[in-house]
């Protein structure tokens, strides 16, 4: 039987490519990747002024955000299988043009509808751009230096993530909101520009677009996006949630079927039975998931219950900066002495001792407490993300790595939604019902209901009773907060708890030491078999995959 795949030599990176050009293309790949979570974050201390300036609902303010990250998501696997297919240079220089046009939209919008439209087309952007940037690297950096080549990608990327709020709160207080989406503008020119420096790849067996899976996997995303997305302010069990769910689920449960039939399918489902992929797809989700919930808690208690300004809150998140760069050493260094699987229980263990500091969090606690909890956050994000995006990237071979690379970013993104969707609403309905409880008699029902549907609400509900009241009121508000944050704080450790379960029984002792090869597709899937008899979806080269 004649393979339409490269050997191994020819299928790895260039080692032979000059250490400057790499570290060029290292640095244009973590930019872009920086710009893009950055966005994620940095517009949240700016919808307050976006609130008062176009007079956006609280409806309106929640789809600013969530737009980015719904078409973010949904069009993540498109996107990887695009820069694969027709070189991954050019996918990436066409997400960072719509990128750049999205945010030149945002800056110039007059209305709320304008702004979430210009949003989601900064999403379409990015999901071209993201999963390039990481194929690029795997193509560019041969396997005994990809490691470290990951985890610098890795930790500049998510510095976007944690100095965004700080970032956003000062260009709002010093020149406006609109200056969030400015700043874009001349990153992006750098970043087109550095791409000069940047060889293209593809996918060497120039195989077909798999249009039916393509359409399947993108309308099935975007629709179970949205429902998590939604279910915390429509009611999980809504009709309009449960509706769309189901469509997700089966139009996602569709693509898989289209997958195991077509000859040569975007995602290979085969791949999933690697333990080494599908245990750190699953771990970086949850510990996404644990983690961005707390973060997102974090600012709304500094700001909204210890009244500290947005600038001041946002700081807070600075700090992880360090400790992120310690532990994404500590991954690049320890990774082939001691395993992803050893580093993703040390990463894991490290976070639930964070977890441990937030649950001694009160109404009064002092500005270095959830510092504190956030620092050792970052220790163990460090270490944990660039493992498992490694991990991911050894998994698959090089002419799928675009696809890999969208596994990555689509668990980091799927854990972002149903991290802020489900501790979110937990600790929502959990506070609503204790503060409604808690100040009835001492306000109207109605100034309870709004008191109840939002903290921030506190002082302009409470404005016009008398100062005993109002402290009261006020009082027993932030209490309630932070009681409900508590829960949330446990839940979100019980994300870690299982992320650590997973680690230790899916993800292997060792890293693959050379990188996996595609399963064999046949024209016919009956078979079952792969190159040289190897059965469909076993590695062709695996290293204790068994571990």
């Amino acid at each position: 039987m004649r393979s339409n795949r490269k050997s191994v030599k020819e299928a790895d990176a260039d080692e032979s490519a000059p250490s400057i050009r790499k570290g060029l293309v290292l640095a244009v790949m973590s930019l872009s990747t920086f710009l893009i979570f950055l966005d994620g974050t940095v517009v949240n201390t700016a919808l307050p002024a976006i609130a008062r300036d176009l007079s956006a609902t609280n409806s309106g303010l929640q789809w600013i955000v969530n737009g980015y990250s719904l078409i973010l998501a949904g069009l993540l696997l498109a996107g990887g299988m695009i820069g694969d297919r027709f070189g991954r240079r050019g996918t990436l220089a066409a997400g960072l043009v719509i990128f750049g046009a999205g945010a030149l939209g945002a800056a110039l919008a007059d209305s709320t509808n304008l702004l979430i439209v210009m949003r989601g087309v900064q999403g379409l952007g990015a999901a071209f751009a993201l999963p390039a940037t990481l194929s690029i690297i795997t193509a560019v950096f041969p396997r005994g230096e990809r490691a470290r080549a990951i985890a610098i990608w890795t930790a500049v990327g998510s510095l976007g993530i944690v100095v965004g709020p700080a970032l956003g709160g000062y260009l709002v207080d010093t020149i406006g909101w609109s200056a969030v989406f400015w700043l874009n503008i001349p990153v992006v020119a750098v970043a087109l520009a550095g791409l000069a420096f940047v060889p293209n790849s593809r996918d060497s067996r120039r195989l077909p677009i798999d249009l039916p899976g393509a359409a399947l996997a993108t309308t099935g995303m975007l629709a179970l996006v949205y429902a998590i997305m939604q279910g915390g302010e429509a009611g999980w069990t809504s009709p309009e949630i449960l509706v769309v769910g189901s469509i997700g689920v089966i139009l996602l449960g569709l693509f898989a079927l289209v997958e195991t039939r077509v000859a040569h399918p975007m995602l290979p489902l085969e791949y999933f039975k690697r333990k080494d992929l599908t245990g750190s797809f699953i771990v970086l989700a949850l510990l996404m998931g644990g983690m961005i919930g707390v973060f997102f808690f974090v600012t709304q208690f500094l700001q909204l219950v210890q009244d500290r300004s947005a600038l001041v809150a946002g700081l807070a998140l600075t700090p992880i900066a360090a400790t992120m760069m310690i532990g994404t050493g500590i991954s690049a260094k320890a990774s082939g002495r001691i395993g992803p699987r050893g580093l993703m229980v040390s990463a894991t263990l490290i976070i639930l001792v964070g977890m441990g500091v937030f649950s001694q969090i009160a109404v009064d606690s002092p500005y270095w407490l959830p510092v504190l909890g956030l620092m050792i956050f970052g220790l163990g994000a460090g270490i944990a993300m660039p493992t498992a995006t490694d991990t991911i990237m050894a998994a698959v071979p090089v002419d799928d790595a675009g696809m890999g690379s969208a596994l990555n970013d689509l668990s980091r993104e799927l854990g972002f939604v149903v991290g802020i969707a489900v501790l979110g609403t937990l600790v929502t309905n959990l506070y609503r019902a204790d503060v409604t409880s808690e100040i009835d008699g001492l306000v109207s029902p109605e100034v309870g209901s709004t008191i109840g549907d939002s903290l921030g609400s506190v002082g302009a509900q409470t404005a016009d009773l008398a100062p005993g009241v109002a402290a009261s009121v006020t009082q027993a508000a932030s209490e309630s907060f932070v009681d409900a944050l508590s829960i949330g704080y446990l839940a979100a450790a019980g994300f870690i708890g299982i992320a650590l379960l997973v680690a230790a029984r899916l993800i292997p002792k060792d890293l693959r030491r050379v990188q996996a090869e595609a399963p064999e597709v046949h024209e016919s899937q009956s078979d079952g078999e792969g190159v040289q008899g190897v059965p469909v979806g076993a590695p062709a080269l695996s290293v204790s995959d068994a571990g």
